[in-house]
């Protein structure tokens, strides 16, 4: 005996959906291709299981189960599908209002946040940052391959950079005082309350690593101590190194033999052969690349152009969701368009755009996602350990830079660009 079939809101398929619009838009909506989309969905459903997901065509196949060829007494349509949730997810972290998305996709507001819940957590259970697994596994060849294509602009001599890190302040609103019992701390240097989020990656822009939960007033050095990670590289940094591996940072962190940083100004100040000065100029060709994953990172996901209005265990889990969605569209290039500047372009004229309606409809002005506490290290009293691990670091930094001397590697000079006897530089034509 048939079930009488039940009365929905009428809802259009993702496929009628994407029938209305071009290729071209779908990529702006949704930040991928098509069939970068469809692998996503395809990969999400392969990690939890197809009745977890339930695809188009499950739901479809399931009807047809209940209700056989029944007709419907009304206009009806299936439940929320997965292709459907994972449209949802990806337009509200591109930046999309749920304004836009109730009428669009037929579901209710308070449905909407539940979809993007349920997003967050199939991309979290579905991809994983690299770096954690690859320590754990001692897997060593595989982060020695990280440090070949860092190499390659000097053909191998200044060779050992893994990964560039750096942090980022994200901004949040200010937490609840039953979320943490000092809401203040997390109120930056920059002037708004903040997650210092630390990252790390490969030359690829690919993120290895990712710890977001630090508050917005905790220095760029202290956030990366309180990571596992720090721990992990310490207890493996004789190992790192006898392979000559080590991290790329800037001088907001501080120097030890698994992590790189910068010679400051006063040890600038004897740097007769340039040695120092070149040694500076490559760790940051290295290091840069941080700081282009963290442009294009918030440059694809829109939701970050904004103060992200949630807990904050919901604040990490959108940080961490970018940066593992960002990685599977690096990883899915080749089948796509190459990221290029004219993609660039169109983002930031739809974030244009997006302000502009984000600024009638709340009043609020959205604002750029900002590097985080990045001044030098403060000095203190070191432990023994510290002390040690420091004077390793800085021998392997002159080791370095002479290096890069003896093989007359030095910063390169800009055509009528030319240095004083005090360093300074100085135009001519």
């Amino acid at each position: 005996m048939n079930r009488s079939l039940p009365i929905y809101l009428l809802r259009p398929t993702f496929d009628q959906f994407t029938a209305t619009i071009s290729a071209s838009h779908f990529r702006k909506m949704f930040r991928m291709t098509q069939s970068m989309f469809a692998t996503l969905c395809a990969t999400i459903c392969n990690e939890i299981g197809p009745e977890v997901f339930r695809s188009e065509s499950f739901l479809s196949q399931r009807r047809e189960r209940i209700y056989g060829s029944q007709e419907p007494r009304e206009q009806a349509v299936a439940p929320v599908s997965g292709e459907i949730r994972v449209a949802i997810g990806l337009r509200m972290l591109a930046g999309g209002s749920y304004l836009d998305l109730v009428p669009l996709f037929r579901v209710s507001s308070s449905q909407l946040y539940d979809v993007f819940d349920t997003f967050l957590v199939w991309i979290l259970a579905t991809f994983k940052f690299p770096l954690p697994q690859y320590f754990a596994e001692n897997n060593w060849p595989a982060i020695e391959r990280l440090a070949f294509p860092f190499a390659e602009k000097t053909n191998g001599i200044f060779y050992g950079v893994f990964a560039a890190l750096d942090g980022l302040a994200v901004r949040i609103k200010g937490p609840r005082i039953d979320e943490v019992p000092d809401p203040g701390n997390y109120y930056c240097r920059k002037g708004f309350f903040a997650l210092n989020v630390q990252a790390m990656c490969d030359k690829a822009k690919y993120f290895l690593w990712c710890f977001p939960a630090n508050k917005g007033s905790t220095h760029d050095s202290t956030a990366f101590a309180n990571s596992t990670l720090f721990d992990i590289l310490r207890s493996k940094a004789e190992e790192l190194r006898k392979r000559d591996l080590f991290v790329a940072g800037d001088s907001a962190y501080g120097l030890t033999s698994f992590l790189m940083t910068p010679y400051d100004k006063e040890e600038m100040k004897h740097d007769d052969l340039d040695m120092k000065d070149a040694f500076n100029f490559y760790l940051s060709s290295c290091r840069i690349y941080i700081e282009c994953a963290f442009g294009e990172l918030v440059m694809r996901w829109g939701i970050l152009w904004r103060t992200l209005h949630f807990r904050l265990k919901k604040c990490m889990e959108i940080i961490r969701v970018c940066m593992l969605l960002h990685n599977f569209i690096l990883d899915h290039q080749e089948e796509s368009e190459r990221y290029n500047m004219s993609e660039v372009q169109n983002f930031d004229i739809e974030m244009d755009q997006l302000q502009q309606n984000i600024t009638q409809a709340t009043g609020e002005i959205p604002l750029p996602t900002v590097s985080d506490n990045n001044e030098p290290k403060p000095s203190g009293r070191r432990t023994k350990e510290e002390v040690n691990e420091k004077a390793l670091g800085e021998n392997i930094r002159f080791n370095l830079a002479y290096k890069l001397a003896s093989a007359g590697l030095s910063r390169p000079m800009v055509t009528g660009m030319h240095t004083n006897k005090h360093g300074h530089v100085y135009m001519t034509e």
